[in-house]
């Protein structure tokens, strides 16, 4: 009877062991094999590359040397760094593990977004300037010459583009702008030995002022109101409006 029960206890721990051994190999093939799909998967994806920035062609050669498909155009985008059909966008990301043949979804670029050059002829030009910044615009080149039709000095002459012309975003506007009246030069006439009264007459014709007028006894002219001296003197270039000062004789010395 005790035979028989110890022949049962060492049958139970016979099985138990090969149970036990058992086991383990299971456990041992399912980790190698994980292990092994594992490898297996990962050796059939590949890294997605950065294609933002490159044309539509340039980016399906690259995706395809990468094993992936070609992309695929969600949309469009206006993007001012990018021309027009260039790759502004990317899904997945760069650097993401994919599977090899998946295709790659992207935006390509509008160029930049188009507006309207606005009228801004007559306005000053420090008006103009944050008016054009804030429909996106930029101020280009300020070219300045005078001007009979706008005589105040700042107003906006013309400009290019003209108005209503359709541009894109950050297109620089060059503005013509007045700098007033065209500057008339005259020579200084010689008044000296006229009669005050015509050499008055003659200043202001020539467009002049009559400023100070002074008197002065001369022996060497007997009549008064005589011109002896003026300023500027003869010869000399001035400007329209100019003042011009003269000494005309005294039949006194007081």
């Amino acid at each position: 009877m005790r035979n028989s029960k110890n022949v049962n206890n060492s049958a139970l721990s016979s099985a138990l062991k090969i149970m036990i051994v058992f086991a383990i190999a299971v456990v041992f093939l399912l980790l190698v094999f994980f292990v092994v799909i594992r490898f297996v998967i990962r050796g059939s994806e590949v890294e997605v590359p950065n294609i933002v920035g490159k044309s539509f062609l340039e980016a399906t050669q690259i995706l395809n040397k990468s094993h992936l498909g070609t992309p695929i155009i969600e949309g469009e985008k206006y993007n001012a760094s990018f021309p027009d059909g260039y790759v502004v966008e990317q899904k997945p990301k760069p650097g993401t593990r994919v599977k090899k043949g998946r295709e790659i979804k992207v935006f390509v670029s509008k160029g930049a977004e188009a507006g309207v050059v606005p009228n801004i002829i007559g306005e000053m030009v420090t008006d103009a300037q944050p008016a054009l910044q804030s429909l996106g615009l930029e101020v280009g080149t300020i070219t300045k010459i005078h001007s009979e039709d706008f005589p105040q000095e700042g107003i906006i002459i013309a400009h290019t583009p003209p108005p209503q012309a359709k541009v894109q975003k950050g297109a620089k506007i060059n503005l013509l702008v007045s700098l007033g009246r065209p500057v008339v030069t005259y020579t200084m006439p010689d008044i000296a030995g006229m009669y005050m009264d015509e050499a008055i007459e003659l200043i202001k014709q020539r467009g002049l002022k009559v400023g100070l007028i002074e008197k002065e006894f001369s022996p060497d002219v007997n009549e008064p109101g005589i011109v002896l001296d003026q300023t500027p003197q003869p010869g000399e270039r001035i400007r329209q409006g100019a003042v011009v000062n003269f000494v005309v004789s005294s039949i006194s010395e007081n």
